[in-house]
């Protein structure tokens, strides 16, 4: 895995669950910068870790809009 992403309301504010899910990874070299990860900022690895971890900030309301607008558009 190169890439783990947080996003929506509680990947993109809750760190304390970033860091839990964080824990169940340890075995695949998944490492958090807890300082940055509090943070919010936007890559939370450590420099060291076999995987990046990213928060991607969502605008589920734009792409809520977005679909009902154009409801067979994807």
């Amino acid at each position: 895995m190169d890439l783990l992403v947080s996003t929506g309301g509680i990947g993109e504010h809750a760190a304390r669950v970033r860091s839990a899910v964080r824990r169940g990874l340890d075995w695949f070299g998944v490492q958090l910068d807890e300082t940055t990860n509090q943070s919010g900022a936007s890559v939370i690895s450590t420099g060291t870790s076999w995987t990046m971890v990213s928060v991607v900030h969502a605008n589920e309301d734009l792409a809520i809009a977005r679909h009902a607008h154009h409801p067979t558009s994807r």
